[in-house]
């Protein structure tokens, strides 16, 4: 008895302690000032300038989005700053502004623009900044056909300080057709010194129910010019009404069990509720016949 008086006691003891010690690091955690962290990226899509600020905290336990975190993002040339907005950041951090290319950027004597995304801090939240430079950029797709080969046209041009379009040499774009989950690669070129490159297009896709596809044409984080993407569609995909979807197979992991194992569970299953009824329909007549013949054991002992 008196051991396990010791034991309580000892258990009694240690959970204050965990107790106490978790509540000391709650209240450091809340003093403890937070330096957050952001990452910046840059999209230049159809006319449309896409910027995107992921504000996180990086811990030891793992990284973890800061919801809520209101980032205002610029822009700045040689001579002059300009506001762009302002956007707040979702469940996973991200905050993203996008304004079409129309809008007045300033630029430096390179034609470059310097992007800053910025978050004033609040609270325990410490102010966190990121920047980044790329130049103005388009990407134009096109489509031709000769004899019984298609081929994707792709044209980049460049705008500089001045506001003169000039075309991009020497830069790989990459080529993609949008599948459900991710993007299929199809094909990259290299463009020539009149900023133009051309892609064979050979695979048979399953468009839309009027067998359109969409193709984008993308520089892919490039030091001038960021992210810039092109996109088109044409009908060179097999319509969608054409094929049926896929029945899974009956196999063990898959969502319909084979046929084999529904008819043994079946036979199993009855095999068990069959003894069930059968005690059941055997108690009764046992009940039934003890009513007639109250004194009779034998007849009881018989059925049972």
């Amino acid at each position: 008895m008196r051991t396990q008086n010791k034991i309580l006691i000892i258990f009694f003891f240690l959970l204050c302690f965990c107790n106490l010690v978790t509540s000391a690091q709650n209240k450091k955690d809340s003093i403890t000032e937070i330096t957050p962290s952001i990452t910046f990226t840059y999209l230049n899509s159809n006319d449309t300038i896409i910027l995107t600020a992921n504000i996180f905290d990086k811990k030891d336990q793992g990284v973890f989005a800061i919801k809520n975190a209101v980032i205002e993002f610029s822009a700045s040339g040689d001579k002059e700053t300009r506001n762009l907005g302002q956007a707040k950041a979702d469940e996973e951090g991200n905050a993203i502004l996008k304004l079409p290319v129309a809008t007045a950027i300033p630029q430096d004597k390179d034609g470059k623009t310097t992007y800053t995304a910025k978050f004033n801090g609040k609270g325990k939240f410490q102010p966190a900044m990121e920047t980044f430079s790329a130049k103005l950029a388009r990407i134009t797709v096109n489509f031709s056909k000769e004899d019984s080969l298609h081929f994707i046209l792709i044209t980049a041009t460049q705008v500089d300080h001045k506001g003169n379009v000039k075309p991009i040499q020497k830069e790989k774009v990459v080529v993609y057709v949008p599948r459900l989950f991710t993007l299929l690669k199809i094909g990259e070129t290299d463009l020539d010194e009149a900023g133009t490159g051309k892609v064979e297009y050979t695979m048979k896709l399953v468009g839309d129910s009027l067998g359109n596809i969409i193709v984008l044409a993308r520089i892919e984080e490039n030091d001038k010019f960021g992210n810039v993407q092109g996109q088109s569609s044409i009908s060179w995909g097999i319509p969608k009404q054409y094929y049926l979807a896929e029945r899974p197979t009956r196999e063990l992991w898959t969502p319909i069990a084979p046929i084999w194992m529904i008819v043994t569970l079946i036979t199993m299953l009855t095999g068990v509720w069959a003894h069930y009824i059968y005690a059941v329909v055997q108690l009764i007549k046992i009940k039934q016949v003890s009513k007639k013949n109250p004194g009779n054991t034998e007849n009881n002992n018989k059925f049972t």
